[in-house]
């Protein structure tokens, strides 16, 4: 094998390759309910009742958000939009939790 071999056939190659292949995708957006910044994103032709019952109650009542077309340029808040399309195609939907949360603590003398 030569390095040219070698590196065509590198797992980064390989996963920018199924990137790249991945079909633009309609989906619908929700927020749940009952967790605060969390959203699922559902192809448009499928129904939140085909989730599975555990995901349905954690998520609670759904709000919609929006329709919106994923492609692989789409600039998305927090993920790639690769990764959000990904999931759908393994899982059928994608889940977005909430980023941790990244604000400073208030030193003490300031919070009283």
């Amino acid at each position: 094998m030569t390095v040219d071999e070698s590196k065509s056939s590198s797992p980064n190659s390989s996963t920018e390759l199924a990137t790249q292949a991945l079909p633009d995708i309609e989906v619908r957006i929700f927020r749940s309910s009952k967790k605060m910044d969390t959203y699922i994103y559902l192809p448009i032709d499928a129904e939140f009742d085909d989730l599975p019952d555990a995901l349905r109650k954690q998520f609670g009542r759904t709000v919609f958000v929006m329709e919106l077309c994923l492609t692989i340029s789409l600039k998305l808040a927090l993920f790639d939009a690769s990764t959000v399309m990904q999931g759908i195609a393994k899982d059928g939907f994608f889940l977005q939790f909430p980023p941790p949360n990244l604000s400073p603590m208030l030193p003490e003398e300031l919070l009283e």
